[in-house]
């Protein structure tokens, strides 16, 4: 008899395909399977390094992710019950052949970041897709 889980444990059952980070011709480090992914499937938990404003303004420059997004990010709680510190977890939006990079949309919108002064901040995206709006925030 198949066993039932819940939807946010499909994450929690660890990797399915095979990722490889590459580096990509214009913007940088970048992430690919090996694999063809089907649309829906659990890719891999987002893991980043949280900065303060001026290590974030030290690394500012071009940003790849916003390249005609192919996941999308769920917040997952599993082995704790703090909404302020969900798991990120990605999964495919549509069918991905292999080797085609990952990416997604981080969802900010445009003049919605402010520094610490009240200023807009912005940042250029550099990944050259063709419906890009050019700038992630």
């Amino acid at each position: 008899m198949p066993t039932f889980l819940p939807q946010n444990t499909v994450s929690q059952l660890g990797l399915k395909f095979q990722l490889e980070v590459f580096k990509t011709e214009a913007v940088g480090w970048g992430l690919r399977s090996r694999d063809f992914i089907s649309s829906g499937s659990f890719i891999c938990e987002y893991v980043r390094e949280l900065l303060d404003d001026m290590q974030a303004e030290e690394r500012s420059g071009c940003d790849e992710d916003f390249c005609s997004p192919n996941l999308n990010a769920q917040n997952v709680l599993y082995d704790h019950v703090d909404k302020r510190m969900p798991h990120v977890m990605l999964f495919a939006t549509t069918d991905i052949p292999p080797l085609q990079e990952l990416t997604f949309d981080y969802n900010y919108e445009i003049d919605s970041v402010y520094d610490v002064d009240g200023n807009v901040k912005t940042k250029i995206c550099c990944c050259g897709a063709p419906d890009c709006r050019g700038r992630m925030y």
